[in-house]
C-alpha cells in the first residue's frame, strides 16, 4: 500500500475517533431565519457535519439570538461564543481597516470588487483578524446596498440632515458625516423598530434583509444605487480552530469549501433582482438612481476615502494601498 493510500485510509478512521467527542459550535447570525443567508448557513452546517463525519456540528442561532453583531464578534474573539457570519462593518470594530472594502463607490464593478477580495485582500484580512483571536473562514456576501425610507434618496442633497442607521465604525461614521447626514448607531435587530419610531430615517441595506425582515412595509421606498457591495465574513474563534485535530480541521475547511464564495455571491445577487420584482408586486416603490445621480454621489469621494484610511493610522493606509493596487490589477469587467 502506498503512503498516499495509507494516509487516505487513516482520515476516515481519525474522524470516526472524534465522534465520541463531537463538538457543537454555536453559530451566530443576525440574519432572519427565512433569509437567503440563513439558507446558506444551514447548508454549510450540513456540509461540515458530513465532511467531519459528525466530529463538528454547527448549531445556528439566527435573528441575533446570541446578541448584536458588535457584541458577538467581541465574544468570539474572547472564546465565549464559537463562530458566526457577520457584516464587514461589524468585524471592523475589531479590525477597523477591513471596513475600507465597503468604501462607497470605490469599486467600478462587482467583478472588480470580487477580484480584489479573492486575490488581494484575503491574506492581509486573515492576518489582521488572527491578531484578535479570530480565524478567517471565508468571504460571504451581504449584497448590494441601497437606501430604503418613507421617501426616495436619489440625490446627495436628499440625505443632508437625515438620520442614517449605521453599524458604528470609522468608515460608516465619516462617510455619512461627509455627505451631511447624521449617522446613528443601530443594532441590526432594532432596525425596523428604529425606523418605525423615527429614530432613523434610513438604513443602508440589501434586499435580502429589506424584504425578509419586513422593513419594506415600514419604509416602502427603495432607492437603488448600489452605494457599495457589502462584504460578509465567516469567522471562528482561533483557539477553537487551532485545537481541532489536523484531520478534523482539514475536513471542517472542506465542508465550507463545498459552497465557495463565488457561489454565495451569485445566490445573493440573484435574490436582489427577484426581491426587487417582489417589492414592486407588493405595492412598494423602487427608485432607480440614474447614472448622473450616481456620479453626483461619487464626485470628489477620493479625498474622503483617503482621509478615512489615514484616520485609521498606518494599518488603514497600508490596507487602502493594497486596495488601490488590487483595483488597478483587477479589470472592471
Amino acid at each position: 500500500m502506498t503512503a498516499v493510500r495509507f494516509a487516505a485510509t487513516l482520515l476516515p478512521l481519525a474522524l470516526a475517533a472524534n465522534l465520541a467527542t463531537a463538538e457543537e459550535l454555536k453559530f451566530s447570525s443576525a440574519a432572519p431565519p427565512t433569509s437567503p443567508w440563513a439558507n446558506q448557513i444551514n447548508r454549510n452546517a450540513v456540509e461540515v457535519d458530513a465532511a467531519t463525519k459528525g466530529a463538528v456540528k454547527l448549531v445556528p442561532y439566527f435573528n441575533s439570538q446570541l446578541g448584536g453583531e458588535n457584541d458577538v464578534i467581541a465574544q468570539i474573539s474572547r472564546g465565549r461564543i464559537d463562530m458566526g457570519s457577520f457584516t464587514l462593518n461589524s468585524v471592523a470594530l475589531q479590525v477597523p481597516e477591513v471596513s475600507l472594502l465597503n468604501l462607497p463607490f470605490f469599486f467600478e464593478s462587482q467583478q472588480q470588487r470580487d477580484c480584489v477580495l479573492d486575490k488581494h485582500a484575503m491574506a492581509p484580512t486573515a492576518e489582521a483578524l488572527a491578531k484578535k483571536g479570530l480565524q478567517f473562514v471565508m468571504w460571504g456576501e451581504v449584497g448590494s446596498i441601497h437606501l430604503p425610507g418613507k421617501k426616495a434618496y436619489a440625490n446627495p442633497a436628499d440625505v443632508k440632515g437625515i438620520k442614517v442607521g449605521v453599524v458604528t465604525n470609522k468608515m460608516t461614521t465619516e462617510f455619512w458625516q461627509a455627505m451631511g447626514a447624521n449617522p446613528v448607531p443601530t443594532n441590526v435587530a432594532e432596525v425596523s423598530s428604529s425606523m418605525q419610531t423615527g429614530l432613523i430615517d434610513t438604513y443602508p441595506t440589501p434586499y435580502a434583509f429589506y424584504m425578509p425582515s419586513g422593513l419594506n412595509k415600514i419604509a416602502p421606498f427603495m432607492t437603488k444605487f448600489p452605494l457599495w457591495e457589502s462584504v460578509g465574513v465567516t469567522l471562528i474563534n482561533k483557539g477553537i480552530y487551532d485545537k481541532m485535530a489536523p484531520e478534523v480541521r482539514t475536513a471542517f475547511d472542506a465542508g465550507f469549501a463545498k459552497n465557495p464564495s463565488p457561489k454565495l455571491r451569485a445566490e445573493i445577487r440573484g435574490v436582489d433582482a427577484a426581491l426587487t420584482k417582489a417589492h414592486l408586486a407588493a405595492g412598494g416603490t423602487v427608485v432607480e438612481a440614474t447614472d448622473e445621480q450616481r456620479a453626483a454621489w461619487s464626485k470628489g469621494l477620493e479625498p474622503v476615502w483617503q482621509a478615512i484610511a489615514k484616520d485609521m493610522g498606518a494599518a488603514g493606509e497600508k490596507y487602502y494601498a493594497m486596495m488601490v493596487a488590487g483595483k488597478q490589477a483587477c479589470p472592471a469587467k
